[in-house]
């Protein structure tokens, strides 16, 4: 079975309902035609292996029966080998790299050819490739002739290149096969299976020691990638490649708590498998242990040193990100104890250079372009603390975290389902679900969140359980969701909900509407099928139903909000002025101008973000109808107060009605201002439509 039949037949087994055919198509991004032909591929396979076939529920969709779940949950676990699974081009490439850097003895074209079902002349296109790559990270890729390919460089380049490698593997969720075969590669027992497990499980187990130690909860999908990492020191100690690390360095990670969970882990192997470790390579786990994510934290085994660093950074980015986005964070001690748990080990990672496995950072900049781009302007704290630019992955998962706490502002619902999530992707990823979910379903309060080993320890008490993996559902049902819900995701999950809390039957959607009204004057002999195809017909010319709209900033600011002035007598006078165009549109009431004007006088100048801008605002129950903003140009500075930095010539009024709908327009005009050349144009600007053609210029780019 090829990589997209793999994938469709996993979407299938882990829907906990019937899935429509029409959401397989979007989902898949191919024709209903080709899912078809697939679904006949899969059901021979599966009756190959003695499997029941995919099957059809009338009206509801595709699902496959419990028996073949749970085979196929069962080979899941163990890796794909039983699958039949083509490996993808970018698979091969990533085990050939770790059968170089790990197998000194037996890197043969051969053993490649083997390993990933490449013909001998693919194979050598691939290690032109791979060589490039490893010369770039300080490594020597040669061939010895009569015993095959070796690797020169020194150890730490070597560990690096492994330690990416296992971050790209468990970036694919889907990768499952390969995770697989590269365990077997890293073990240090006789190969076995039943070796390998034990040696998984004795591993595994240490770590749940070491968290006791260290006072947190890894994340389910951290603990499989350290356990890789511990199997892969051992495999290098046996083949006598030590890593060396600087003195200082090792004096500073030896006062480390995590120094004492790495000793703690070290002695036990060694008792069981006669490893010795040298303290180099306790200090290299000792890293690996400090850049892990976690789930929780106890921030009362954080030093006082170390406690009041992280604070003093996290508290300036969390007060930019409310001055740049204009919104006030209800719980901003629940956000600041949650970034500080999430930066400590990034600082770490960024120190040591342990990559981040994240799947989500593409699917977070796709998804949340505003939010990613505000939570890049604050960066510039936490760039000062680690003394290095931060990667593009580490603030998409930092964006999360802010994203997790733009509630909307709306008034209290009564608790109708009591939920709980489970996500092995750590903090962020389950507090911006639970905030899309509880934003999404009237009455729904997510009550805790946890990751897969707390959930199998605990007896749930709740009406709905929201998994980001498959998960058996017992008494209370799962709904499995992705970490980033698409607007797809949403209407699944509406759908769902509808059909476990809503007993009385659903109104007929348009699709069945229309096969009554032919079935008056027609006989259908193939029901199903030309349900089917107009489902897919009325999909491909119906766009989706989307969450609240996000405005862009063209179509707030325009020649009814845009103004300009040569003098006004005082601040005051300008946030009156700049905001007369939304009482007009009745965006605004009259008191929400006071409101700005006593926020000022209460928490001082705060509202001129640069030199020149300043942008008022207040919070929307202050008295907004609607979302609005207005522009106003002044060419005689005003002051809202007597220092420079505080003068302004663009006053911009933003009236939000809650934490989330204003932020795409607020991206696009922080990002215009960002550029002094635009900042010049807009001041110098005479009218209307020379502000407009700059606002569409930089909304199009």
């Amino acid at each position: 079975m090829d990589k997209r039949r793999a994938h469709l037949l996993s979407i299938i087994q882990q829907s906990t309902g019937p899935v429509p055919t029409k959401d397989l198509v979007a989902k898949m991004n191919v024709s209903q035609r080709t899912i078809y032909y697939d679904l006949d591929q899969i059901n021979s396979w599966l009756t190959d292996q003695n499997l029941e076939p995919i099957e059809s529920k009338h009206g509801e969709g595709l699902y496959l029966p419990d028996a073949s779940r749970s085979r196929l949950t069962f080979h899941k676990d163990e890796g794909f080998d039983d699958w039949q699974y083509q490996l993808s081009k970018q698979e091969r490439e990533v085990l050939i790299k770790v059968k170089i850097v790990l197998d000194e003895q037996a890197a043969s074209m051969q053993s490649f050819m083997d390993l990933t079902s490449m013909s001998r002349g693919t194979v050598a296109k691939v290690l032109k490739v791979i060589k490039g790559e490893f010369k770039q990270a300080g490594l020597k890729l040669y061939y010895q002739k009569g015993s095959g390919y070796r690797l020169s460089g020194p150890e730490e380049a070597k560990r690096k290149m492994l330690s990416d490698i296992l971050a790209m593997i468990f970036s694919h969720q889907d990768w499952h096969n390969v995770r697989e075969k590269v365990h077997r590669m890293i073990q240090p027992g006789d190969g076995s299976s039943s070796s390998d497990a034990d040696q998984r499980l004795f591993v595994r187990n240490l770590l749940f020691e070491a968290e006791q130690k260290l006072g947190l909860t890894l994340t389910d999908e951290m603990v499989e990638i350290l356990s890789l990492q511990i199997l892969m020191v051992m495999k290098r100690i046996q083949l006598q490649k030590y890593i060396v690390l600087e003195s200082e360095e090792k004096q500073v990670l030896q006062q480390t708590e995590a120094y004492q969970a790495a000793l703690l882990i070290t002695n036990k192997l060694k008792d069981l498998w006669k490893v010795s470790f040298p303290d180099d390579e306790i200090c290299f786990i000792t890293m690996n242990l400090l850049g892990s994510k976690v789930q929780h934290d106890d921030f009362s085994r954080y030093t006082e040193r170390e406690l009041s660093g992280l604070r003093e950074v996290v508290q300036r980015m969390i007060s930019d990100f409310q001055l740049y986005s204009c919104v006030v964070f209800d719980d901003k001690t629940g956000l600041e104890e949650n970034l500080i748990s999430h930066i400590k080990p990034t600082y770490y990672r960024l120190k040591y250079g342990v990559k981040i496995a994240n799947d989500l950072a593409e699917s977070i900049q796709e998804n949340y372009q505003d939010l990613f781009h505000l939570t890049k302007r604050v960066m510039k704290h936490l760039e000062l603390y680690v003394g290095e630019p931060i990667p593009d992955k580490e603030a998409a998962y930092i964006t999360l975290h802010f994203g997790g706490w733009l509630t909307k502002e709306k008034k209290r619902v009564e608790t109708k389902f009591r939920a709980l999530i489970v996500c092995e992707n750590g903090i962020g990823t389950s507090n911006m679900l639970r905030t899309q979910l509880e934003n999404m379903i009237a009455g729904l309060n997510v009550i805790q969140t946890m990751s897969i080993r707390e959930y199998q320890s605990i007896e749930p008490n709740a009406d709905v359980i929201f998994s980001t993996n498959y998960i058996k559902a017992k008494d209370i049902p799962v709904i499995h969701v992705p970490a980033i819900l698409t607007n797809l995701d949403k209407e699944q999950v509406i759908r769902r909900m509808n059909d476990l809390f809503h007993a009385k039957q659903q109104e007929k959607d348009s699709t069945d509407l229309l096969i009554d009204v032919i079935e008056k004057y027609a006989t259908i002999h193939q029901k199903d099928e030309l349900k089917r195809e107009m489902v897919h017909l009325l999909e491909e010319n119906t766009p989706l139903t989307k969450e609240l709209r996000k405005p862009m900033l063209n179509e707030l600011l325009t020649e009814q909000t845009i103004q300009f002035k040569d003098h006004v007598s005082s601040w005051q006078e300008a946030i009156e002025i700049a905001a007369e165009p939304l009482v007009k549109q009745q965006s605004i009431r009259p008191q929400y101008i006071q409101a700005m004007i006593d926020n000022v006088n209460e928490l001082g100048p705060y509202i001129v973000i640069a030199p020149r801008i300043a942008i008022p605002h207040a919070r929307p129950e202050a008295g907004v109808e609607k979302l609005g903003m207005s522009f106003l140009r002044v060419t005689e500075p005003v002051y809202f107060s007597e220092q420079e930095k505080h003068r302004a010539q663009l006053v911009i009024v933003l009236a939000a009605i809650d934490n989330q709908t204003h932020l795409t327009a607020l991206a696009q005009l922080t990002e215009m201002l960002s550029n002094e050349n635009n900042v010049e144009h807009l001041i110098s600007a005479n009218e209307a439509e020379s502000v407009i053609e700059l606002i569409h210029k930089s909304v199009e780019v």
